[in-house]
């Protein structure tokens, strides 16, 4: 386990103690510490380097996980009480004259391992972290904090049946992980190759932040996600959401929606859309059921682009708005009201569709041919071109001879603002 998934208690925790192994310099004499003060200041001191490197490798490999699965406030607080009580314990039982952190990475480890694996393994986890403190005792005791690391392992295996008791009960969203790949891309093959293929992909070659799944135990069953929108940052786009389909008909798919729904209400964002497709096997679409779940929660369907996908399957955009976001005053349109068209990319979920680049510009349309012909060239068998409502209003009728208008993303740009869409069929690609 990395810090790649942010773990706000694990990082102050191994900055605190380089620093202070930094700034106080190694405990050379910790046979001086007394007191419980003394030796509550040597636990994040250190007697050496490599005593502060083992710690630090067992806390930074432990304390994600930790969090990750208790949160980070219960993290705190296991930290503390294991400093406090491990440190207390060492110095009643096994006397002074101890350094460094190992009773918090008892703990943190402790309480990791017994995360991380089966409940039907608790027990053996359990009794093989005694096996171990057992050896220490019998071994080791006179030269390591023995009593606090068995104090630091009593209290992670204690945290860790806190939070099953008293916390959160059944599934709950938790951040994608490298472990979690294969999983979910088996589970988006289920409905579509195509998008577990280009999933694969995309994980591969750019991670998954801001990636989800969702987590019953150690069961993962379903994926979701969501990309900020390059030109409007307050609006977000659903990515890869899927659900396992042994789970389907059971109200997980709501939980799936509605938790990202909530974590990007309290990020600010305004309005989230939804791509997705009519693709039919059998007369039957596929994602019917998907849809309707969006439109259960308020999402509309705003946008129809025809053969997108592929002849004969449309891209389908649903428009869902934050209810909880505030108003916003209506954007003003600005003195420019034309279009350059810049070039081609090739659109998002497909092959031989082009996207339309282009800037604004102070009046009318310029590099419309050249961008078609460019795009003929090119074996494209559509172009798309998205524009701000005002100046798609201002060289409507110039569009019209090549495009034709599909449809708008309403309020992309603010109240009564939105994106328009237009679309030019080019000759079909060989």
């Amino acid at each position: 386990m990395t810090l790649r998934r942010f773990a706000p208690v694990t990082l102050l925790l191994l900055l605190g103690a380089v620093a202070a192994f930094v700034v106080l310099g190694p405990a050379t004499n910790p046979g001086l510490y007394r007191t419980l003060p003394q030796h509550l200041v040597g636990v994040a001191q250190h007697g050496t380097l490599s005593h502060l490197a083992l710690n630090m490798a067992l806390i930074g490999f432990a304390g994600p996980t930790v969090e990750g699965r208790i949160g980070s406030a219960r993290t705190a607080v296991l930290v503390t009480l294991t400093a406090l009580a491990a440190t207390a314990l060492e110095l009643v039982l096994g006397g002074p004259g101890f350094v460094g952190l190992s009773g918090v990475a008892y703990a943190l480890v402790a309480c990791a391992i017994v995360a991380g694996i089966s409940p039907r393994h608790h027990r053996i986890a359990a009794l093989l972290i005694a096996a171990v403190i057992a050896a220490e005792w019998l071994v080791l005791r006179d030269s390591v904090a023995v009593y606090a690391h068995a104090t630091g392992a009593a209290l992670g295996l204690g945290a860790f049946m806190f939070a099953n008791l008293f916390g959160p009960k059944g599934p709950r969203l938790k951040p994608m992980e490298w472990s979690h790949v294969s999983q979910v891309i088996a589970i988006i093959e289920e409905t579509d190759e195509d998008d577990a293929a280009e999933a694969e992909k995309t994980f591969l070659d750019t991670g998954y932040e801001n990636m989800f799944v969702l987590m019953d135990g150690r069961t993962l069953m379903g994926v979701t996600g969501y990309g900020v929108d390059p030109d409007a940052p307050d609006l977000a786009w659903l990515s890869w959401t899927y659900l396992a389909q042994a789970f389907h008909g059971q109200g997980h798919g709501r939980t799936l929606i509605n938790d990202l729904l909530g974590m990007l209400a309290k990020q600010g964002v305004r309005k989230i859309f939804i791509e997705t497709s009519d693709y039919a096997e059998d007369g039957v679409c596929i994602y019917e059921n998907a849809h309707r779940l969006y439109e259960d929660f308020g999402a509309a369907l705003e946008l129809t682009v025809p053969d997108y996908h592929a002849a004969g399957e449309a891209k389908l955009v649903y428009g869902l708005l934050n209810p909880e976001y505030p108003d916003m005053p209506t954007p003003e349109f600005g003195d420019k009201t034309g279009a350059a068209l810049m070039g081609l990319d090739v659109a998002p979920e497909t092959e031989d569709v082009a996207s339309i680049r282009w800037e604004e510009i102070p009046e009318g349309l310029t590099g419309l041919d050249i961008t078609l012909s460019q795009a003929r060239e090119r074996g494209f068998r559509l172009a798309v071109l998205a524009l701000p409502q005002d100046l798609s209003d201002a060289n409507a009728e110039a569009l019209g001879k090549n495009f034709r208008h599909v449809g708008q993303l309403a309020e992309y740009y603010g109240p009564d603002f939105g994106q328009e869409w237009w679309v030019a069929p080019l000759a079909t690609s060989a």
